[in-house]
Order: structure tokens, then C-alpha cells, then sequence
């Protein structure tokens, strides 16, 4: 009994903190501020990894304190005073500038960008695994180009991605401006593209969310975003909101609770800012104008014969030029061409997929000839050698979304002291389509 009333109370406490404090970062620290009484109090905690709290969302959940990794899946939660990393996974760098939000108390991502391609798809923290799931949508749904560096809003069991960018799929070198509106229901788990953007912008724009929309900053206006109605409203500035800060790695800076805005404000005279708080009602006067966030996607109605006339056509069109392309696999002077895209790589890493194209595999010697820095000591080139083959391994695994290590090493046969790096039986199969034209 006396353990059932501690759960209980510990509960209680909980669902408390949740709904009478908010929490920010401010100036490298963690602020746990009452919304009743408007008293402050910093949250001090170690911080043994020295980790930067400006590259990492901040999540308050019932379980903890989180900080989660804006550029990857590394997670940190404040436990016994101490910020302390939980996860388990690699820091593959695929998900930076993704949308973090919270739903029924799981923390969520969607989009991301890493090696030259964005996400499209959401995934899910396991606080028991300690490790960021797949979350699977419904077979019907519609596939979204996937983004990163957009807004996301979010209101009861839907979610609203908008904007941000997307890779250019004939140069993935440059980004371009995603116009997708996407909503996602967690109901039906389904993804729906409601149109394209009439107006563009980026999280660097943000300035608070709250129960309807958000703001963001439009020059000498500001833009209040509603996704709901698919309307943008247009309101002059005051003299005090030229002075708002944004924060566009940290959307924990500016909040929003009992119809007030907490706005972190610059102040000129001694060049120092502080929090203002501001009603909604007056954040937004002088309103200048309104236009539609979006336009909604046309429906084409087809009679189910010409439909499926089409579809047939399509699909075998689509096998021709997919076997065309899967065929086609070409490495040159930049990369490599693959599914008529090229994938970047560097001269050296183009060196060595020309020695190990030319025989069976290349010893640890070959490859120190491409890499070594001769400035440096052995023991120095045999890491940067190392990383090397790592480096290259991830790029070959996402340019071919292998599932299996491409490059592996074994001991030769003649001397055990010399390393062979050589090409997976699996790998083979990709490779052997490999053309070199150099």
C-alpha cells in the first residue's frame, strides 16, 4: 500500500509540473518557470558530456527532462541530477533539422536530411528499448516527398507538416523549397497532402506556436499561420516586435500558455534581451491582410476503364525504365550514377573503387596510398584509414539502400598480418553492373 501511494503521488507530482510550469532555455540554462505565480527557478544538473543544449530540443514529458539531438538520434534525459545519454543509437547523422514533437507522450520525428536525401517517413523514441522505431502508416497513405527544416503544428490526434526543403533530385548537391502541406492522422495512420504552399518560409522564421497556429516573422509583418483554416493572417508590427528575438535551432525560447505569449525581447540600450510577456490579443493588430496557406490539390475524376488503362500503361513503363535504370550503374570522375541520379563521392574515394574494380579486393597498403597523410605518423594514417573505409561503407550502403556492410576485411591467406578489404558476396551482385568511365 505504501508503495501504491508513492506511484500515485509520484504521478500526481508529475501531471502538476506539466500543467502549472513551462520550461525553456535561456542563455545555457534550463528555466522551469510557474505560469500561476511567474517565478523562475533554474534547473542546475551536470552536464558530464558538455553537450551544447542549443543543438538539442528540449521535451518535457512525464517521464523526465529530454534533449534530443537535432542533427541525429542521440537522446539525453536529466536522472539523478546528471544529463545522462539513454539511447542506443548510432550518431549516422541522417536526421538533421527534422520535425521533434510529442504525442501521447512518445517522443516523435518526421523528415530529416542526411547524404544528400531527406525522410519521409516518422519514427518513434522506445524509451524501453532505448532505441528510435519505425512507425508504420497506413497502407493507402499518401507518400510525402519528406523534408526538413520546416514547422510543424500540432492539435490533438493530427499533425501538420509544412513547408521546409527537400533535396533537388537532379543535383543533390542543392536544396530546394519543399510546397507540400502534409497532415498526418494518428487515427487512421495515414498521410495526406493537402496542397501546395502559397506562401514560403522556414523554422528560422518561427517566433511562438500556440493553441491555433503560429507566428512568424515577415519582414516589417507578422504572419500568423492558422494550417487548420488554411489561412495566413498579415499583421503590421508593433514597435516593441521588431525587437523579438527567433531562435531557430531552440523553439523552446518563446512560449505560450494562458492565452500569453513569454517573448524573449532585445533590448537596445545595453544591448541585452529579456523575457516580455505579451496577451494574444494584443500580439496581433493592424491587420493588413489574408491569403489562403495552401492550394488544395486538384481532384481528377477518371472513369474506373480509362483508370485503369492508364495504370496498366503506367506500370509497364515504369518496369522498362526501372530495369533500364537498375542496369545502369556508372562511375566517373564525380560518382556514382546510379538510378540516373549522381551520388558524390570524393577523388579518393573514387581512387579506391577504381583499384578494387580492377581486382578481387585492395590491401591495407593500397588504401594507405590513397589516404595517408605523410605529415602524419603510421599509427595516425591507420585511423584516418579506417574512417575512411567507414565513411565509404555508409555512403555505398545509402547510395544502393543495401542492407548488408558492402566493404569487409579479412586476413590474407599468404601472411595473416596483411588486412584485405574486399566486396560482400550480397554487394557483388551491385557491383558487378559497375561501369568505370574515368
Amino acid at each position: 500500500m505504501i508503495l501504491l501511494f508513492q506511484t500515485l503521488l509520484l504521478i500526481f507530482i508529475s501531471f502538476q509540473d506539466l500543467n502549472e510550469y513551462i520550461y525553456y532555455i535561456d542563455d545555457s540554462q534550463l528555466i522551469k518557470r510557474n505560469i500561476i505565480s511567474e517565478e523562475i527557478e533554474v534547473i542546475d544538473f551536470n552536464n558530464p558530456d558538455m553537450i551544447n543544449l542549443n543543438d538539442y530540443e528540449l521535451m518535457v514529458k512525464e517521464s523526465g527532462i529530454f534533449f534530443i539531438s537535432n542533427d541525429s538520434g542521440i537522446v539525453y534525459k536529466i536522472k539523478d541530477d546528471s544529463l545522462t545519454r539513454i539511447d542506443k543509437s548510432l550518431d549516422n547523422r541522417l536526421l538533421a533539422d527534422s520535425y521533434i514533437f510529442s504525442h501521447n507522450d512518445t517522443i516523435f520525428r518526421y523528415g530529416g536530411y542526411g547524404f544528400w536525401s531527406q525522410r519521409n517517413f516518422m519514427i518513434y523514441f522506445d524509451e524501453d528499448f532505448k532505441e528510435w522505431e519505425f512507425y508504420p502508416s497506413n497502407a493507402d497513405s499518401y507518400s510525402p516527398e519528406g523534408s526538413y527544416k520546416g514547422i510543424y503544428f500540432k492539435s490533438d490526434n493530427e499533425v501538420y507538416f509544412i513547408g521546409g526543403q527537400s533535396i533537388d533530385k537532379k543535383n543533390k548537391l542543392k536544396s530546394k523549397n519543399n510546397n507540400e502541406v502534409i497532415k498526418y492522422d494518428f487515427n487512421t495512420k495515414i498521410f495526406e497532402n493537402l496542397g501546395n504552399l502559397n506562401f514560403h518560409f522556414n523554422y528560422e522564421s518561427l517566433i511562438v506556436k500556440d493553441d491555433s497556429g503560429f507566428a512568424i516573422n515577415s519582414g516589417t509583418q507578422i504572419a500568423y499561420v492558422k494550417p487548420k483554416e488554411n489561412l495566413v493572417q498579415f499583421y503590421n508590427k508593433t514597435p516593441q516586435q521588431f525587437n523579438i528575438l527567433q531562435y531557430p535551432r531552440i523553439q523552446n525560447q518563446n512560449k505560450y500558455y494562458n492565452d500569453n505569449y513569454l517573448i524573449q525581447v532585445f533590448r537596445n540600450s545595453n544591448k541585452t534581451s529579456e523575457k516580455v510577456i505579451l496577451a494574444k490579443s494584443s500580439f496581433y493588430k493592424n491587420k493588413s491582410s489574408e491569403i489562403r496557406l495552401f492550394t488544395n490539390k486538384p481532384d481528377y475524376s477518371l472513369n474506373l476503364s480509362t483508370l485503369m488503362i492508364i495504370l496498366f500503361l503506367l506500370c509497364i513503363g515504369i518496369y522498362a525504365i526501372d530495369k533500364i535504370r537498375f542496369n545502369n550503374i556508372l562511375l566517373n570522375s564525380k560518382g556514382i550514377i546510379y538510378r540516373r541520379i549522381l551520388n558524390n563521392l570524393t577523388l579518393k574515394e573514387i581512387d579506391f573503387m577504381k583499384e578494387i574494380m580492377k581486382q578481387e579486393y585492395v590491401t591495407t597498403k593500397t588504401v594507405l596510398k590513397i589516404v595517408e597523410n605523410k605529415n602524419l605518423s603510421y599509427p595516425h594514417n591507420i585511423k584516418i584509414k579506417d574512417q575512411f573505409i567507414k565513411d565509404l561503407n555508409l555512403k555505398l550502403k545509402t547510395i544502393f539502400n543495401s542492407d548488408y556492410t558492402p566493404l569487409e576485411v579479412r586476413s590474407s591467406n599468404i601472411d595473416k598480418r596483411i588486412k584485405e578489404y574486399y566486396f560482400n558476396k550480397n554487394f557483388e551482385k551491385i557491383i558487378n553492373r559497375l561501369t568505370v568511365k574515368i
